[in-house]
């Protein structure tokens, strides 16, 4: 009991500089956390007149394919081509069964015949009876009744040679020929099939004459002419873009197709270009280029802000709009710019400042409060563009 008497006030020395230690450490304020500043990646501004681009698809066909027809209907005895055949001007494709138009041939050279005896026997008695007049022998109305006679025979005699002469035609149109030098593009019809008049049976084109038709939507239809065109084919091996083709519009139907509202255009190879890579039936894009009238820059498409903005007693800003960034100071300012063109991936716009420093990547999430620090994106980096700027906290 002695021993526990003299060790307490030892314990309460030691108690107390634990709790006054304690109270200390709360007394202490804490260390400020550093400020993270987030960085953006930005875009320099670029101006210059550049070049306005449209792109157009469309498909490489022939100037020239004809969809043959018999002239006469009939069953089909013979097809004498396959389709991608190249076939030369007046060679036999087809053939139809002749005999029924054998036959109209052959009754239509026996009425000729029998019109021929019967003009010639008309016309010597015509003959004779003008003989008879004179003398007297006969009268004249006689004779000018077998004049008559005689002039009938005649007409009957032309109607029949020209019937036998349609007859032969049309026994000659139950072989198909092709009209001039190309290739077989389509077949419609098989040996043993009946065919009439009207029906396409068979598609021929001039491989040598290949141009590119598209559909042109209507704010380009005026002033087509004024663009620069080329062609673009895809390797039927290979997903990258051949070599460009030179066009030059040769058509341009007169009016807009009722139900695409677009205008059918025809673009033919330049003379001096090569378009060897070109066949028909490829899909092709046809690239239009033209030289801009105003300066712009040309910038990420995520760069454009098209929402409204403003503050309370501020101008309010509906157009299109950019974040500017300053290099120094990492202050964020909304700039209002004129929109030129824009496609999938990039727009072109006027209004900037060369140098000026864009946010190209999530310009959505940000406000003017913000301090950000600007970071080049990496291909602007790589073209040398500006070095990566450092901001200042």
């Amino acid at each position: 009991m002695h021993k526990s008497n003299v060790n307490a006030p030892r314990l309460a020395l030691v108690c107390a500089a634990v709790v006054m230690v304690t109270a200390l450490a709360a007394c202490t304020p804490k260390a400020a956390a550093p400020t993270v500043v987030p960085s953006v990646y930005v875009s320099p501004v670029v101006n210059d007149r550049g070049t306005s681009q449209r792109v157009l698809f469309g498909s490489v066909r022939p100037r020239v394919e004809a969809d043959l027809s018999f002239r006469i209907a009939g069953k089909v005895t013979q097809r004498l081509v396959e389709l991608g055949q190249s076939v030369r001007a007046g060679q036999a494709l087809a053939r139809l069964d002749p005999i029924d138009y054998q036959l109209a041939l052959q009754a239509a050279t026996e009425e000729q015949r029998a019109a021929q005896v019967d003009a010639a026997q008309a016309s010597s008695d015509a003959a004779r009876f003008k003989r008879l007049l004179a003398d007297g022998s006969v009268g004249a109305a006689d004779a000018e009744r077998q004049q008559a006679r005689a002039d009938a025979a005649a007409a009957r005699l032309t109607q029949a040679q020209k019937q036998s002469e349609l007859a032969r035609n049309r026994a000659g149109y139950a072989v198909l020929t092709a009209p001039f030098d190309g290739v077989v593009t389509a077949l419609r019809f098989e040996a043993g099939q009946m065919v009439d008049e009207k029906s396409s049976v068979l598609s021929l084109a001039r491989p040598g004459e290949l141009e590119i038709v598209v559909d042109v939507p209507e704010p380009l239809v005026t002033g087509l002419k004024d663009w620069q065109a080329s062609a673009l084919t895809l390797a039927a091996t290979d997903a990258t873009v051949a070599t460009p083709v030179r066009l030059r519009l040769r058509e341009l139907a007169p009016s807009a197709n009722p139900v695409t509202r677009t205008t059918r255009a025809r673009f033919a190879l330049d003379p001096t270009a090569k378009g060897a890579q070109l066949r028909m039936g490829m899909s092709a894009e046809v690239l239009l280029q033209q030289a801009g009238h105003v300066a712009g820059a040309e910038l990420p498409l995520g760069a454009l802000l098209t929402t409204a903005t403003g503050s309370a007693g501020g101008p309010v800003i509906t157009g299109p709009t950019v974040w500017l960034v300053d290099a120094k100071t990492g202050a964020l300012k909304r700039q209002p710019v004129q929109l030129l063109s824009q496609s999938t991936d990039h727009v072109r716009v006027a209004g900037l400042a060369d140098g000026a420093l864009v946010v190209s990547v999530g310009a959505q999430k940000l406000d003017a409060a913000l301090k950000v620090q600007p970071v080049l994106r990496p291909l602007a980096a790589r073209n040398g563009a500006l070095s990566t700027p450092v901001v200042t906290p």
